[in-house]
């Protein structure tokens, strides 16, 4: 197998079951999940490592964002729990590892992200055990179809800034 292939099987698969042990498990997966990206960022260059950082940063600022508009909900919590966070590094890992390069083309990326990024939280909603929820329903989640879009957007066209670096 190329070593290509060898990363986006690693990063497909990584992140999936990064996922699904954070949504399943939440606090008790979060040192397996800190592992498995130390690991992942040890493999990168600094530029797409600092593009991890970034889109880490940015992804905690949305949630954060929408956890304060009451878009979404993480119990009594006002903060976003740990997992969660790990569950944004994991994605963001994925994001610049792999997933970007399928969205460097603008249409593409807003669809992907547009209903891609929903769907993951629905279904993690759906699966957390009423850890995440999503108070105001149906506008919570057009506000995240709508959000996701513009984020898979982004994650796209800035992948010209480190991706010569992978």
């Amino acid at each position: 197998m190329k070593s290509e292939q060898v990363l986006l099987l690693r990063s497909m698969l990584g992140f999936q079951l990064c996922w699904f042990a954070l949504v399943l498990l939440q606090q008790q997966a979060v040192l397996p999940v800190l592992i498995y990206l130390a690991y992942g960022l040890w493999q990168l260059p600094n530029k797409a490592r600092l593009a991890v950082l970034l889109t880490l940063v940015i992804g905690l600022a949305i949630d954060s964002l929408l956890l304060q508009l009451n878009v979404l909900q993480f119990g009594a919590d006002s903060m976003l729990p740990l997992w969660f966070v790990m569950l944004w590094a994991a994605f963001a890992l994925a994001a610049v590892e792999t997933m970007a390069r399928w969205l460097t083309k603008p249409w593409l990326a807003l669809l992907l992200g547009g209903i891609g990024g929903p769907l993951s939280y629905v279904g993690g909603a759906a699966l957390s055990g009423d850890a995440l929820t999503f108070p105001k329903a149906q506008i919570s989640v057009l506000v995240l179809v709508a959000v996701w879009a513009i984020l898979a957007l982004v994650l796209g066209q800035s992948r010209r800034f480190y991706a010569k670096a992978m």
